[in-house]
């Protein structure tokens, strides 16, 4: 069984300021003991933070007597936290499922939280180090990877990584694959074994999907009455009834899928489907075969 490591020791007066400023903006009140419980403050030290953050933004909490907290100000307005709800949203989520401890969370007060389910995807730990070794020092690996056509046949592949990737649902490794000579993603799941490391067999090409950026953009399905576009327009944030989702082009694959869209400008779409591609705009670099 793994250990679970918590985190203890004091954070700088920056993370305190922070800390109150979330609180205030999403649970709208704390108290003293608050930071000293979380941060293993003084009380004198927690009363000097209050007094600091109140210095910062002056109308941003007062002091409830009846309550014994700070409650926000009508006029809150958060300056040092991140206020995007998807923000918050995302940290109760990886709470909930249990990848951030509470001792590392702000939140204090959880509500109720249920999330679907993932299957496990196993990924090796010491092909992880290994791969990560590879990419720090741009050194080609020789990979034992069981694709999904010959999974029970071994097949030794040279590869020199290049990023990581994932995908909504798996991790897998952008690799220029010298037996294809050309760039692949490969599942990380899928390596069965690392079997040496060295430096690249010959010069690597520019993986030219992965260095350019496309933004897709995305509307209401057109065959839906304009109730039904207008409510799918106001959940995705559209403006004029689009809205644009910026990736590399070497991910469009797996962004079609995931959100299940049209593979072109134009294709037919079902009924099932709330959103489509509208056209793709703006490539420009800042590259993907799928195996």
């Amino acid at each position: 069984m793994t250990a679970t490591v918590t985190r203890t020791g004091r954070w700088g007066q920056e993370r305190r300021l922070e800390f109150i400023d979330f609180r205030l903006l999403w649970e709208r009140k704390l108290n003293r003991s608050d930071l000293t419980s979380f941060f293993g403050i003084s009380v004198p030290q927690a009363s000097l933070d209050f007094a600091t953050y109140q210095e910062l933004a002056p109308e941003n909490m007062a002091y409830d007597r009846t309550l014994k907290a700070y409650v926000a100000g009508p006029d809150f307005k958060p300056v040092l936290t991140n206020p995007d709800p998807a923000y918050y949203l995302n940290e109760l989520l990886q709470r909930g499922v249990g990848n951030i401890a509470p001792t590392d969370s702000f939140i204090g007060w959880t509500p109720p939280v249920a999330s679907l389910p993932s299957p496990t995807r196993q990924v090796d730990q010491q092909i992880l180090i290994k791969l990560i070794r590879a990419l720090q020092v741009g050194e080609a690996v020789d990979v034992d990877y069981r694709s999904m056509t010959n999974f029970d046949e071994p097949a030794v592949r040279t590869i020199l990584p290049m990023s990581f990737a994932h995908d909504g649902f798996r991790w897998h490794t952008r690799a220029f694959c010298f037996k294809s000579q050309a760039f692949k993603d490969f599942v990380l799941g899928r390596i069965n074994a690392l079997k040496a490391s060295f430096a690249p067999p010959s010069e690597v090409p520019e993986d030219v999907e992965w260095e350019t950026f496309i933004e897709v953009v995305i509307g209401p399905n057109p065959s839906y009455p304009p109730q039904k576009r207008k409510a799918i327009e106001h959940d995705y944030q559209m403006v004029n009834g689009e809205a644009r989702l910026k990736a590399r082009k070497a991910q469009l694959y797996y962004l079609n899928r995931r959100l299940n869209l049209n593979e072109k400008p134009g294709d037919p779409v079902n009924e099932h489907q709330q959103i489509v591609m509208l056209r793709i705009e703006n490539a420009h670099k800042e590259s993907a075969i799928n195996e």
